[in-house]
């Protein structure tokens, strides 16, 4: 594998013939810390025999779409295979480990927010990642991955280009909007994607939620922040999500409580501290009537299946 670029995801953390404790996650940058974005083709990537991959929390968004051979990973510790023609969404803090892999090929699109900004329709585009419905491994039409193949490569093309000095990203940013449009279409092919209609509320909630869910716990503050009242933002999670807005802040909490419990070695008080719950106590009975086990319990079954969204 070192003889091939990879991005951080199949970085190895080492080779070993046995199993060993995984440290907490890390936060991974962007490869390319000069730029906000970064794309890599990889062809026929082979995991080495005994190869462990370090769990990492993604600082970015990132699709990974595939068109050969296979490969197992977890997403917040939920095991998924990657096999063609296929895209997966991986959204930023998410915890993300390859398993293993066989005569892999695919694209490796990184981006952070600031590629799409001022794009029109870039929030809506940000929205598949932060609620990425059910599986966020798509299958893809033959058509789609034509188109997708074609556009991956005019833009990893032009991303080398903006590496050797030769070009700015403009283009680039216009190409991932497409892979993007192209992406809507795999997930509306689902039948589970509801959620145009939410118009910009939604997607300007679900940010502002990801950026404050450990101190705003109440719908009233998201509500002011976003001049609405409490009511139509509710209104709006509803109709897009199927639950009130007290309960998608109420599940963004347990959710990165779960990722905690599962890949960290944080107790439960420093993770109720982390997450503004008042005390443990509060902590361990929202988590229970969310999952139906307590923190403890939780970890101790080895549940790290927290990227399940709400």
């Amino acid at each position: 594998m070192a003889e091939c670029p990879h991005p951080p995801d199949l970085a190895p953390a080492k080779v070993t013939s046995g199993m060993t404790s995984a440290p907490s996650p890390r936060y991974v940058p962007l490869k390319d810390g000069t730029r906000p974005l970064v794309v890599e083709r990889l062809e026929h990537w082979q995991s080495a025999p005994g190869q462990v991959f370090r769990p990492h929390r993604h600082d970015f968004q990132e699709l990974l779409w595939v068109h050969a051979g296979r490969a197992r990973h977890t997403i917040d510790g939920r095991p998924a295979e990657l096999r063609p023609p296929s895209v997966t969404l991986i959204a930023r803090g998410q915890v993300h480990a390859f398993v293993d892999g066989e005569g892999l090929g695919m694209y490796v699109v990184s981006f952070s927010e600031e590629l799409l900004a001022g794009l029109p329709g870039a929030a809506g585009d940000q929205l598949l990642f932060n609620y990425a419905p059910g599986d966020q491994t798509l299958p893809v039409s033959p058509e789609v991955q034509a188109q997708a193949l074609t556009l991956l490569g005019l833009l990893h093309a032009e991303y080398e280009r903006a590496r050797a000095g030769e070009s700015d990203l403009a283009l680039a940013r216009v190409l991932v909007q497409g892979l993007l449009v192209l992406v809507r279409r795999a997930v509306q092919a689902t039948g589970v994607l509801e959620r145009e209609a939410a118009g910009a509320e939604l997607p300007r909630f679900l940010a502002l939620l990801e950026g404050r869910f450990t101190e705003w716990h109440e719908v009233g503050q998201y509500a002011q922040a976003l001049n609405l009242s409490p009511r139509t933002l509710s209104r709006v999670t509803h109709s897009a999500l199927g639950k009130p807005a007290k309960e998608v802040i109420q599940d963004r909490r347990v959710l990165e409580a779960r990722r905690l419990l599962g890949f960290t070695t944080l107790s439960v008080k420093e993770i109720a501290a982390r997450l503004g719950y008042a005390d443990p106590f509060h902590f361990s009975r929202a988590f229970k009537g969310a999952t139906g086990l307590s923190p403890q319990a939780y970890r101790e079954d080895g549940h790290p299946d927290g990227g399940r969204g709400p």
